[in-house]
């Protein structure tokens, strides 16, 4: 259990970071939908994230325990508060069809077809030695209190654990917040992705591949 205090606040903030569970399922699609809410509006319309949310639920839920493999929440008394995922290659996708049968049965096949897309914009192939970061959010009354630096050392040394040699993400150009968090973690610019699409879709065309050595 961390203790954490609050940047304008005194009182300490208890703290643990633990693997996600299937009952953390809606307290994370709500966060993630507050925290990448230019995502979800690609994907599901700003008047359909509820929609949205449902049918990544229901995606979740039919693949199982390995639709949260690798992702750990900071849970503070009960509450989740942050997220964070650690892929490795060796994290098979889902070859089921799972999350497909979910959207179209939620959202129809043409708000299938749009969410998937552009859910898939951004995706990375990880190498053998990489650990590769996605999903870093805090709840937004929650911010500036270290949990997210929090969750990124306690992904280090998972990463450490399995023997990766660097960690890898993928950050907006323009969340410089965000880049200073991870530059004071350690990472460094490595390369620019410049997409139209992702700059008509996500309104964000440029993303920078953010790379920390471990050796």
């Amino acid at each position: 259990m961390l203790t954490i205090s609050r940047a304008s606040m005194p009182i300490p903030i208890p703290l643990q970071i633990r693997a996600a569970r299937m009952d953390d399922i809606y307290p994370i699609l709500r966060l993630h939908c507050e925290a990448f809410a230019d995502k979800f509006g690609a994907a599901f319309g700003v008047r359909g994230t509820a929609r949205g949310i449902e049918a990544m639920a229901e995606a979740w839920r039919r693949q199982g325990r390995s639709a949260l493999r690798g992702m750990f929440v900071a849970d503070s008394d009960g509450l989740v508060v942050g997220t964070i995922s650690l892929r490795t290659w060796d994290m098979a996708s889902d070859t089921s069809g799972a999350a497909e049968i979910a959207f179209h049965q939620v959202l129809g096949v043409w708000g299938a077809v749009r969410s998937i897309f552009a859910l898939s914009l951004l995706d990375h192939t990880i190498e053998r030695s990489e650990g590769y970061i996605t999903d870093v959010a805090v709840l937004a009354r929650y911010r500036r209190n270290g949990i997210a630096r929090a969750l990124l050392d306690h992904v280090e040394q998972e990463a450490r654990q399995r023997g990766k040699k660097f960690l890898g993400l993928y950050v907006s150009a323009s969340n410089t917040p965000a880049r200073r968090l991870y530059t004071s973690a350690g990472f460094v610019d490595y390369r620019t992705r410049r997409s139209w699409l992702a700059g008509l879709i996500l309104h964000q065309r440029s993303w920078i591949y953010m790379r920390k050595d471990l050796a």
